[in-house]
């Protein structure tokens, strides 16, 4: 009896393999949960980091598709919220088992050679791996709150009075036609109060006027008279032709300029897969709607001789948009409501920071159902 119950080792049960696995994952996640509820902590966030990369490689290849599992489902449990305004609510918990599965996966081939410096250069590897387009998973991005963190920039921001309003607009409001001229009514408001507060430039945040701006005459002549007092940069729709565009639109002395989005979500705004495919789940699930067309290249605004680039919500997060880049300075935009409440916001905001911290950039970042922000 005693060498047959000698040859089983409490390892070996799955139990404690998943048991290591979500440990990992809690390690590599809090950083998000810490900074989500107010409690960020350069030193616990550095000591946490550090034991997650030496048990990322060391552990055993079952534990590590775990740990990928869960770090999936801790940093991107939210992101099946938006099929909620599309009536498909019912698809959230697959959206989530696929995250979850999906890293698990991946965590798991870093280790297919299972020797430590293979190990470790297939995770550092792991951090430029975007499937279909989605980055928003980096490894690095833990160290942002941490010791390891030690940049700092010498760029100051710009002699401008900048004025950010706060919007907290549900998202199934948001878009029912019922609520245009409250939204309007809402947008006009804000920009009076800038101009009565002596500011140089007003904010507005993604789809702040939820419609097709370019075909709204008469709002384009209001924003227009209204610029002659204050710049004005805001979110909105573009159509052009039978191309529908997100798009930011910048208002000053009464002329304007278009920037519409270069990087879109993938599923979110555009199927990343053939157009045979494409069409065939927009025409399924999502009524026959088309992908956004989108820019070929970003635009830089010039507010008052002080040049901004401009960045619409996931773009703000990307390399692409930072690219041949003349400035230190970003406008970006969001609208937050689609995910909230959630940890969304708070994973955005730290990878702002990373970008910022990597160009060496001051972002004013002017949200929709989370906290305005100027990313230093």
């Amino acid at each position: 009896m005693i060498p047959f119950f000698s040859k089983f080792k409490f390892e070996d049960y799955t139990s404690y393999k998943i048991t290591k696995g979500f440990m990992v994952a809690f390690l590599l996640s809090s950083f998000i949960y810490l900074e989500y509820f107010g409690l960020e902590s350069r030193f616990i966030n550095t000591i946490f980091i550090l034991i997650a990369y030496y048990l990322l490689v060391t552990i055993d290849k079952k534990s590590l598709f775990f740990a990928g599992f869960f770090t999936g489902l801790l940093w991107f449990w939210w992101i099946g919220y938006s099929l909620i305004y599309y009536d498909l609510a019912y698809l959230i918990p697959f959206v989530v088992l696929f995250f979850g599965v999906a890293h698990g996966v991946f965590f798991w081939f870093t280790a297919i050679i299972d020797k430590a410096l293979v190990r470790i250069v297939m995770l550092y590897l792991l951090t430029f791996f975007e499937p279909f387009g989605f980055n928003w998973f980096k490894l690095d991005l833990p160290l942002i709150n941490t010791y390891f963190n030690t940049y700092e920039s010498n760029t100051t921001e710009p002699n401008l009075k900048i004025n950010i309003p706060s919007y907290n607009i549900p998202q199934d409001r948001k878009w029912d036609t019922r609520f245009v001229n409250e939204m309007i009514e809402i947008n006009l408001k804000n920009i009076d109060n800038a101009i009565a507060k002596g500011d140089d430039v007003v904010i507005l945040p993604e789809t702040a006027f939820p419609f097709v701006l370019n075909n709204e005459k008469e709002i384009l002549e209001i924003l227009k008279e209204k610029s002659k007092n204050i710049s004005i940069v805001t979110g909105t729709i573009s159509q052009n032709k039978n191309q529908i565009l997100n798009s930011t639109y910048f208002f000053e002395n009464g002329t304007y300029q278009v920037a519409n989005k270069v990087v879109l979500v993938p599923f979110g705004e555009a199927i990343p897969f053939p157009k045979f495919i494409a069409n065939f789940i927009n025409d399924t699930f999502f009524n026959g709607a088309s992908d956004y067309s989108k820019a070929s290249e970003p635009t830089t605004f010039t507010i008052k001789n002080v040049k901004f680039r401009n960045a619409i919500c996931f773009e703000a997060t990307t390399d692409e948009i930072y690219q041949n880049l003349d400035t230190h300075f970003v406008i970006a935009s969001s609208n937050n409501a689609w995910f909230t409440p959630s940890t969304e916001p708070t994973l955005q905001k730290l990878l702002l920071r990373y970008y910022a911290k990597k160009y060496n950039l001051i972002i004013y970042h002017a949200t929709n159902s989370s906290p305005n922000m100027v990313v230093r």
